[in-house]
């Protein structure tokens, strides 16, 4: 009988959204089919979801899965690759129902589908499911992911089992970074061999595709697992640009709802240049690595930055990657030392930091030494030396009237006598004492009459007397002894300004780079609820970054004595690290 709408019994005309899936439908290869699953098997993800699945289930009752782990990553991995790292369900559904050969379909054991909307319905469906059983082992929230009162919230947050929240963001954190890993599997190799283990840290905001709400409305948004990130005022530094002049301060505002995403990315430390040269561009080093993300943690913005941090680089050192210098901004540096710093050198990393301007000048002592700029000095230094730095913030001094102080106090600085022992403590020399003393101090007489440029040490004499440090050759710092603040780089001086903003260019580069081509700070990349799918997802996208770059970059390495197909950029040309202030560089001789 034929229906009163369609009196000729005609076929129903397709939906509109059914037909733009037709029309972008690109029939995949066996060779592409077998590229992506290698890749998920690479990553090594299907068998640490399924034995926690497993682990999770009360019994083996129930159905086996229309669409496996294996075939859900396969398809958002081959729709990653065609859609620059995006990753949408809907899309991955039509590769599997009517993409993939029939080869592929049986290996995968996917069963037919039809092409019209009930059938795709329900290849949607089973993949849907599929889907919220792997993020629901991995999701480190109680929350469900849709509107609650905040009492309702608070509940669920108070019933909840900590120790089992734990073992899924640290699942979470695992499973997202073996897609990132697997992603640097051809690069392995040259990052073994040009690759000194030196990265940076960073976090980048990323919005959610659910809307926020006033913190003083009574329910949470759709995604409670969300927070609002704020930026507002001037949110540079005094330090690095100061308003100039007659001229108000700058307000900016920015209000976003979403996530943070802390990563991790590869920087190298080349050799410091020597006064009047610049560093060598990427023209001069084509062997020189592209800025790579090694790990990453999704998280509320602002929500414990250092722990994040820690977490990322703890997966890091799991892959057993080298640790070299490891460069960070203030939301770091200014951690508790049991959040960042005890944990960032128990791994094995080496710290280069800057510092708030409330936080310059002496920091702290042990013994008599004290700790200036995050370097320990004689407890004699001039005073003029001690707050050189904060004298030119508030224009007291110019320029080169501090460059020439910072590198006067140089003189006046403890010198490690041996390497660190096992627990990380350090020998440190008076600069007074040993056989090469750099100033003259009339208590350590070994020290006069060597040299008559040495400057001079004026004692200033105390009820006490002269402290530990002046009464000794050299003395023991823990490594505890004022780690907040200390690093093995004088501040301001070269080789820090080189180490410390290559590092953090390279980490900046990295976010402008996946933001204007992966589009990771845009909600409508990322539809899906909860920050275990805004994980999930955002792997995705940040592998694909991870692809394009080393793709990039091989084009430039000559192959088989033939030229490169594409030349280093030389867009952004490095500055000399001489020349650097905390009120900007300052000009300097022409390299030659």
């Amino acid at each position: 009988m034929t229906s009163p709408r369609n009196p000729r019994g005609l076929p129903a005309p397709a939906p509109a959204w059914l037909s733009q899936l037709r029309k972008r439908r690109q029939a995949v290869t066996y060779a592409e089919f077998t590229r992506a699953r290698r890749f998920v098997d690479l990553a090594g993800i299907v068998p640490l979801l399924t034995d926690a699945r497993q682990q999770q289930r009360k019994s083996n009752a129930g159905r086996t899965r229309t669409v496996g782990f294996q075939a859900l990553f396969t398809a958002m991995t081959l729709a990653s690759w065609r859609s620059q790292g995006r990753v949408v369900l809907a899309e991955a559904t039509d590769i599997l129902a009517h993409q993939l050969p029939a080869t592929a379909r049986t290996e995968l054991g996917l069963p037919a589908w039809e092409d019209t909307a009930k059938g795709f319905e329900a290849a949607y469906l089973a993949v849907r499911r599929t889907f919220h059983a792997a993020e629901a082992v991995i999701d480190p929230s109680p929350l469900p992911k849709h509107r609650l009162t905040r009492e309702e919230a608070a509940r669920l947050h108070d019933e909840a089992d900590p120790a089992e929240l734990t073992a899924r963001r640290h699942r979470l954190v695992e499973v997202t970074n073996r897609i990132i890993e697997a992603s640097l599997a051809p690069a392995r190799s040259a990052l073994e061999e040009h690759w000194d283990g030196s990265v940076a840290v960073d976090a980048t905001a990323v919005r959610t595709f659910s809307r926020g709400v006033n913190t003083s409305c009574t329910h949470t948004a759709t995604d409670p697992d969300a927070a609002w990130y704020v930026r507002e005022g001037d949110h540079r530094d005094p330090a690095d640009r100061p308003p100039a002049p007659g001229k108000k301060k700058r307000k900016a505002k920015r209000y976003l709802f979403g996530f943070e995403a802390t990563l991790v990315v590869t920087g190298d430390t080349p050799t410091t240049p020597p006064p009047g040269k610049t560093p060598p561009g990427p023209q001069d080093q084509p062997a020189r690595l592209p800025a790579l993300v090694l790990a990453f943690t999704l998280h509320k913005p602002g929500h414990d930055p250092a722990g994040n941090a820690v977490a990322a680089l703890r997966d890091v050192h799991r892959r057993h990657y080298p640790t070299g210098w490891l460069a960070a901004d203030r939301a770091y540096s200014t951690a508790l030392p049991e959040k960042f710093h005890i944990p960032v050198r128990d791994l094995g990393y080496r710290p280069v930091f800057d510092y708030r301007t409330d936080q310059l000048g002496i920091q702290t002592s042990h013994a008599g030494a004290l700790l200036i700029d995050g370097t320990w000095y004689c407890p004699d230094i001039p005073p003029i030396l001690i707050t050189t730095t904060a004298d030119l913030l508030t224009g007291t001094i110019d320029k080169p009237t501090w460059q020439a102080r910072v590198h006067a106090r140089t003189a006046y600085r403890l010198r490690p006598k041996a390497a660190p022992d096992h627990r990380g403590a350090r020998r440190m020399l008076c600069p007074a004492a040993g056989t090469h003393p750099t100033v003259a101090c009339p208590l350590k007489t070994r020290s006069l009459g060597r040299d008559p440029r040495l400057p001079v040490i004026d004692i200033t004499p105390t009820p006490a007397g002269a402290p530990e440090i002046c009464r000794r050759e050299s003395l023991t710092f823990t490594r505890d002894t004022g780690i907040r603040f200390w690093q093995e780089l004088d501040h301001g001086l070269a080789p820090w300004a080189h180490h410390y903003f290559h590092l953090r260019n390279r980490v900046e580069h990295f976010n402008h780079y996946a933001k204007d081509h992966e589009a990771i700070e845009r909600s409508r990349t990322r539809r899906i609820r909860g920050v275990a799918a805004q994980s999930l997802l955002l792997s995705f996208q940040i592998a694909h970054a991870n692809h394009r770059k080393l793709a990039t970059w091989h084009e430039t390495l000559p192959l088989s004595d033939q030229p490169a197909r594409r030349r280093p950029s030389t867009r952004h040309k490095p500055r000399n690290p001489h020349n650097w202030t905390p009120r900007g560089y300052q000009p300097g001789t022409p390299s030659n």
